[in-house]
């Protein structure tokens, strides 16, 4: 078994790219080598090119593959008694790297000529020189008997050097024992680590001696479909039944996987790969609930990749870890606060992200994406103590429904998979829940089936009029938006880039438009609750804000008085969270600043009622209340003194 899932990486990480020859010309370069570049033809080239006189190095990030990629696909073509292996873990001084180095002398030469095996035994006088000249000379007399040896079979001294950023010493008198290796003593010397790593600890001393030890550095880089078929063969699944239900699941729903390690710039394969072990795990413990539901386990299981990601590479302090993994903080908006990540500035205009933060919001989003199905205590438990803790997950998957033949449907591949009985049934059931009991009322659903189902007529999939379908389906679209049946979405985007919707283009531009104005009246119907639900419950602050940041709320009102009551009811921290909402909607987008223009004229009413009551008061809160007259007066954020004169005096 172990020997297929070996043969299966090393295919995955097959290349084609050709190193340049280098005709012992000592070049400074990096490049990009992922699963379709060839790492190995790149090291086979500086094995066979003479008087290289430096070594190579393979950068990557932690988790990557890179000591896998050595140990079972470039080992193997170096040759297992040709190469000394070295893992820099701990070391400190020239004196541990020459211990390594001898130990794997000794340990070779297991071959008819055994020259190195024994070394110590086969060389009696050794040891006494040992004693005089240092270990040292006895790697460089058993580095010249071994080179001597291999020479006669046409073979070079190969060593690589392991875990480079975990030396624990000078680095600059590491690679410089390196080059010396590689320029004096001709052999050839592979170095993997981690750069970025190492640069932390010593940037300079590193930028400066890897100029001179290293000529060639490949980083190494996976694309996401490499990256998850490693991590599905590095899992160890404990039966077929269990192995199947998970490959299926992640391999039909692989582009979301691969959009998410494309957003997050994830090549892991660690983490990926412990992200599929733990969803084992918990298939394992819950089969009744996975098995109907692949729908919820995909969801579940980005959830919990996006939170391993999050936790592991960009949040891992036991500080942040704590943050993210405790299931009271249960919506993104809170979590986002508690890590640091400020959306506007203290005066209250839109922050500009770093891309580091825009990947850490983008995870959290994800893993706190949240429908009644997907929950996070038993997530979290598993992620936290690296086991599985019956009692967290015991309402982890009591809302996990069966999926829907229709979602069986919108899965093109698995549908065609089917004979045509199974097939048959599966699409009457749609048909039969979209145009009869018309209960799939989410737009962009209706909109994937359509594309699906109009697809399907001219591929010869189905026997339906193409005109008389594309009728039909416009004719439910209108019923249910009429019926106000239909879910309200904020914007759909469904297109991405694709050539969906190429055969109904006219049905997906209706239901862009369609939805825009359904949802927007749906808001403001729900809109006009804004100011009794923050009066019933002021923690709710942070969710209204977020929702209605688009909608005149302060124009929905039967007396002004009321809304001034709600707002002098908040607590100062609300109430200042409350007027850098109200800056961030001025700098915004410009449906947020139309919003403020509409509600502007009826919002005075507002201000005129705090301005009376606050005017010559002063503190905290009422700098606060202030601020709000003044934004709702001048739909800007600076403290203009000539307002503030003005109101003085009246």
């Amino acid at each position: 078994m172990f020997q297929e899932i070996i043969h299966k990486i090393k295919k995955l990480l097959g290349a084609t790219k050709k190193h340049p020859s280098t005709s012992g010309i000592k070049t400074h370069s990096e490049t990009i080598m992922d699963a379709k570049s060839n790492i190995v033809k790149a090291v086979k080239t500086y094995i066979e090119t003479p008087d290289t006189k430096y070594a190579i190095m393979i950068d990557g990030d932690w988790g990557c593959g890179k000591t896998f990629l050595w140990k079972n696909i470039l080992l193997p073509e170096v040759g297992e008694s040709e190469a000394i292996y070295v893992s820099m873990f701990g070391l400190k001084d020239i004196n541990d790297i020459e211990n390594e180095i001898f130990k794997s002398l000794s340990m070779m030469g297991a071959d008819d000529d055994g020259v190195l095996k024994g070394l110590l035994n086969s060389n009696p006088n050794m040891a006494e020189d040992i004693r005089f000249g240092g270990l040292g000379f006895a790697v460089q007399f058993g580095l010249k008997k071994w080179k001597e040896t291999r020479i006669k079979k046409s073979k070079r001294l190969f060593i690589c050097f392991d875990d480079l950023e975990r030396w624990a010493g000078d680095i600059e008198i590491c690679l410089s024992y390196i080059n010396k290796l590689a320029e004096h003593n001709g052999a050839k010397c592979l170095v993997i680590g981690n750069a970025k790593d190492i640069e932390k600890k010593n940037k300079n001393k590193f930028q400066d001696t890897k100029e001179k030890t290293i000529g060639f550095k490949y980083k190494l880089a996976y694309s996401p479909e490499t990256v998850l078929k490693a991590a599905i063969s590095l899992v160890n699944f404990p039966s077929p039944e269990c192995q199947i239900y998970i490959e299926n699941i992640l391999t039909k729903n692989s582009s979301r996987i691969f959009d998410l390690l494309t957003s997050a710039n994830c090549s892991n394969i660690r983490t990926v790969s412990t992200a599929i072990h733990y969803l084992t795990i918990i298939y394992s413990n819950n089969k009744e609930k996975f098995a109907p539901s692949p729908a919820s386990a995909i969801s579940y299981f980005i959830s919990l990749l996006s939170t391993l990601i999050l936790v592991e590479h960009h949040k891992n302090s036991n500080e942040d870890r704590k943050k993210i993994l405790d299931p009271s903080v249960n919506n993104s908006y809170q979590l986002t606060e508690k890590l640091g990540i400020k959306r506007h500035e203290d005066n209250g205009q839109l922050k500009k992200l770093t891309d580091e933060d825009r990947i850490i919001k983008h995870l959290i989003n994800t893993a706190f994406y949240q429908t009644n199905e997907i929950k996070l205590q038993g997530k979290f438990s598993i992620i936290n103590y690296g086991f599985y803790r019956a009692e967290d997950f015991e309402d982890e998957f009591t809302e996990w429904k069966e999926t829907e033949d229709y979602e069986y449907y919108m899965d093109t591949f698995k549908f065609w998979y089917l004979d045509d009985e199974e097939s048959n049934r599966i699409f009457s059931n749609t048909c039969s829940a979209m145009f009869e009991k018309k209960n799939i009322t989410h737009p962009s659903i209706l909109l994937l089936l359509t594309n699906r189902l109009i697809n399907d007529i001219k591929r010869g999939v189905v026997d339906l009029d193409f005109e008389k379908t594309k009728s039909d389906i416009r004719q439910l679209f209108e019923e249910l938006y009429e019926q106000k049946r239909m879910e309200p979405l904020r914007s759909i985007d469904l297109r991405g880039g694709t050539r969906r919707f190429e055969y109904c283009e006219e049905i997906y531009t209706y239901v862009v438009e369609k939805n825009k104005e359904y949802y927007e009246s749906s808001e403001k119907i729900d809109l006009s609750k804004f100011w009794v639900k923050l009066k019933e419950n002021p923690d709710s602050l942070n969710e209204l804000m977020d929702k209605y940041k688009s909608f005149e709320i302060f124009a929905l009102y039967d007396t002004p008085e009321e809304i001034a009551e709600v707002i002098e009811s908040l607590r100062n921290d609300q109430l200042f969270k409350l007027t850098r909402w109200m800056g961030s909607r001025i700098n915004e987008e410009q449906s947020c600043l139309e919003a403020v223009d509409k509600e502007h004229d009826r919002a005075q009413a507002i201000a005129e009622i705090l301005e009376k009551k606050y005017n010559n008061q002063y503190g905290v809160k009422a700098g606060h209340i202030k601020q709000i007259a003044r934004v709702i007066r001048n739909k800007r954020t600076d403290y203009d003194p000539e307002y503030i004169d003005k109101n003085k005096k009246t």
